[in-house]
């Protein structure tokens, strides 16, 4: 009986490895059926390329409409390190930005929450973005270095 139960969770696990389903157990009980449920694996968004995402910043750049609730906002690192913004409001994005590099998004027009761990040093603003903003971090490392002659 244990055999025939070890034969058939064996087939169940790679019938899911080929179907890309994940195979988890539910209940398993003294004298009881074993319940499985397939779960399917979630696609992740799809990235815009980078001629996408040039077109859409340089859209929203030059769109007059008053009626744009959109805006553009610039993400200046001149820190010595990477660090990834986190922007909670309305709406939600994550941005990575390498040292000493500049990263751009479009979003909503809004109150947010932008929150950093830049080298060493937590950064959390408040802000209201209303028209297009840069925002520049600035982070360096001292480094101390020995006298050899003491």
């Amino acid at each position: 009986m244990n055999k025939l139960f070890l034969l058939l969770l064996g087939c169940c696990l790679l019938t899911s490895c080929a179907t890309n389903n994940v195979i988890s157990p539910i209940f398993i009980g003294k004298n009881s059926n074993v319940i499985l449920e397939a779960d399917q694996i979630k696609a992740k968004p799809a990235k815009l390329t980078l001629e996408e995402k040039a077109v859409s910043l340089l859209n929203q750049l030059f769109n007059t409409d008053a009626s744009n609730k959109s805006m553009v906002l610039i993400i200046s690192n001149e820190s010595d390190c990477d660090f990834t913004m986190d922007i909670s409001g309305n709406n939600h994005y994550i941005l990575p930005v390498g040292a000493k590099k500049t990263e751009s998004i479009v979003v909503e027009q809004g109150e947010y929450e932008m929150k950093s761990q830049v080298c060493n040093s937590f950064y959390k603003a408040n802000k209201t973005l209303y028209q297009n903003t840069e925002l520049s971090i600035k982070y360096s490392i001292v480094k101390n270095f020995e006298n050899p002659q003491q």
